[in-house]
């Protein structure tokens, strides 16, 4: 097993443990393009979630002021949070399938090993 796989999967196992600087860190000091295009697709895999909380924040704070019912605030804002939380989960789900894809791909491998 190479360096450039182990880093790969390191870039999206870090989902449990360091889910911003891993990816960023293995993007800035990484050698090769390829190396650079997982660690890209990890990190933003892992700030999809944060940008779809603070939009369901920002919107459940705008209609909360902006209305006077509390089950409009609350039905739109059970909706976002639902979405989101099912956002994270494939999310999470997509990084172990690629972090494991990665470990176990074959050198010769260009769907897995290739930028495009």
């Amino acid at each position: 097993m190479n360096d450039q796989k182990i880093l790969n999967a390191l870039s999206y196992f870090s989902l449990f443990f360091a889910p911003f600087i891993v990816p960023i860190a293995i993007w800035i000091f990484s050698g090769t393009e390829n190396t650079k295009h997982h660690a890209k697709v990890a990190l933003f895999t892992h700030i999809l979630p944060t940008i779809g909380g603070i939009i369901t924040a920002l919107s459940v704070g705008i209609v909360g002021f902006s209305t006077n019912s509390s089950n409009v605030t609350g039905f739109i804002g059970l909706g976002l949070v639902v979405a989101v939380g099912l956002m994270t989960i494939v999310l999470a789900l997509f990084n172990i399938i690629r972090g494991i894809q990665a470990l176990t791909a074959k050198e010769d491998n260009p769907r897995f090993n290739s930028i495009d």
